[in-house]
């Protein structure tokens, strides 16, 4: 490996990283056999951490990560490995990220009948209520979440008339079921659908597996996954929803975000993120109308934002220098990794949205700044969201630049700021259409500065009587 200690090396059982011994160099990866280099579309579909390699400095993509050929193996890559960026960012996939097909398998390129369109409804018209929009950054969702809350009709009753009015949740088109699983409790669970020609739909936090996926139930209960490859047509059942808002993420293989600085630190972690696509332009015949017309957010595009970098300033997403970004993971962890390493845990810390980082603006309420941090006052993580104060002419974010030096923003918590004529009769049903946000108590500061080399300098001071004159020896850096 890069840092010398480990090898590449050759037994009767296959090569395998080992530790560096006085035996001469590793073999040479041109007589490596067993493994094809990348294609030129994307990184090699099946290259996990010790898998054989051929070329050299070969991308793959296995365990979820990005691995690279090094030494006749596989490992997982690291950021000094990558080529340089391009001048103005990715407009385009790099030749180094997986693609879409890579990430979700194959059934995702598979392209028989042409464009894929919804037909149907994700949730019927009636039973939809207002949804929250992609870009929101909630507890330890530090960084934008990519997906909508669809909300439900049944979160405006008490929890004991709910089960009544349950929400069917239908396939909007013909596909392939390619994943069902359990996210941690028995009313929470995952179903990916390849729709082929590169498109995947994901429905998260799934109450209830019903219909087509009924079968799959006890299964997914006692597993927590079920390998499935179920064909589905457009309006099959494949759930009900009736305790909380339905995720829902829609992936394109043919879409690209150009807004993310460094999509090498979501590769790990939630790979897909650059694919995110609008929802809406899919749909036809008026089935997604009603969910369109209940997205909180009244700008376009309605269903959200994710990508809100703004390359020279301090606007968008960050991760905590010393670790592969989206992981959370220490950079010295997956340079000496030898095998797959566990997703989402991360030693010594609560949550690995630890070392996230987002100053961005509200999804909903535009002319509001959030500052998103994984580590407020907790170094192991205690994530939170909170106003940026600009009064007194303070730069925005975006325009928060080298030249500028060190700004202390003063935050605040915040509270919603109900359109008129919007009531609620349960807490848990989702804020009126086009709210805004008013500022609440102060709860701190933040004293934020870019650095001409493209990092960011960020010290947190949760102490709202005392405002910082500057950095101490608190401060932080952090990297797209």
């Amino acid at each position: 490996m890069q840092n010398g200690t480990l090898v590449c090396t050759e037994s009767a059982s296959g090569r395998t990283w080992q530790p560096m011994s006085n035996q001469g160099p590793p073999p040479s990866a041109a007589a490596s056999t067993g493994s094809s280099p990348a294609p030129a579309g994307g990184a090699a579909a099946s290259a996990r951490v010790g898998d054989v390699c051929a070329r050299d400095r070969a991308f793959g993509f296995g365990d979820g990560m990005i691995t690279v050929c090094s030494g006749g193996c596989y490992r997982y890559a690291l950021p000094e490995d990558l080529p340089p960026a391009p001048a103005g960012g990715y407009a385009k996939r790099p030749e180094w990220y997986p693609t879409l097909g890579q990430i979700f398998g194959p059934k995702v390129d598979e392209c028989t009948g042409g464009p894929v369109r919804f037909s149907q409804p994700v949730i019927e018209p009636a039973k939809v209520t207002r949804s929250m929009p992609a870009g929101m950054m909630i507890y330890d969702h530090v960084t934008p979440i990519d997906h909508l809350y669809i909300g439900i009709t049944a979160l405006d009753r008490p929890a004991s008339e709910r089960a009544a009015d349950a929400a069917t949740i239908r396939v909007p088109a013909a596909g392939t079921v390619i994943e069902v699983s359990s996210l941690g409790s028995p009313t929470s669970h995952r179903v990916t659908v390849a729709h082929g020609c590169g498109i995947v739909s994901v429905y998260m936090v799934v109450n209830r597996l019903t219909g087509v996926l009924a079968p799959y139930a006890e299964q997914v209960g006692t597993k927590g996954a079920v390998a499935v490859s179920l064909p589905v047509r457009a309006g099959d059942e494949i759930g009900t929803q009736t305790d909380n808002p339905l995720d829902f993420n829609i992936f394109d293989g043919a879409t690209w975000l150009p807004r993310f600085a460094n999509p090498f630190s979501y590769a790990a972690g939630e790979a897909w993120k650059p694919y995110t696509a609008d929802p809406f332009p899919l749909f036809t015949n008026g089935a997604g109308d009603a969910l369109r017309a209940g997205v909180q957010r009244v700008v376009e595009p309605r269903w959200g934002v994710i990508d809100r970098d703004v390359p020279g300033t301090a606007a968008g997403s960050w991760f905590i220098d010393g670790t592969i970004g989206y992981t959370g993971l220490p950079v010295e962890v997956v340079r000496a990794a030898t095998s797959q390493l566990p997703g989402n845990a991360v030693p010594g810390k609560s949550t690995y949205a630890w070392g996230h980082l987002t100053l961005a603006p509200h999804p909903v309420d535009e002319q509001t700044w959030i500052f998103s941090t994984g580590w407020w006052n907790d170094p192991t993580g205690d994530p939170k969201q909170v106003m940026i104060d600009r009064s007194g002419g303070l730069p925005a974010p975006d325009q928060l630049k080298p030249a500028n030096g060190a700004v202390v923003y003063p935050l605040a918590a915040f509270s919603v700021k109900q359109p008129a004529g919007f009531s609620r009769t349960q807490q848990s049903s989702p804020d009126g259409i086009g709210y805004t946000l008013t500022a609440g108590a102060a709860v701190g500061f933040a004293v934020v500065q870019v650095n001409d080399n493209g990092t960011l300098a960020v010290e947190v001071s949760t102490d709202p009587a005392r405002r910082p004159a500057g950095f101490t020896a608190a401060k932080r850096s952090y990297h797209r």
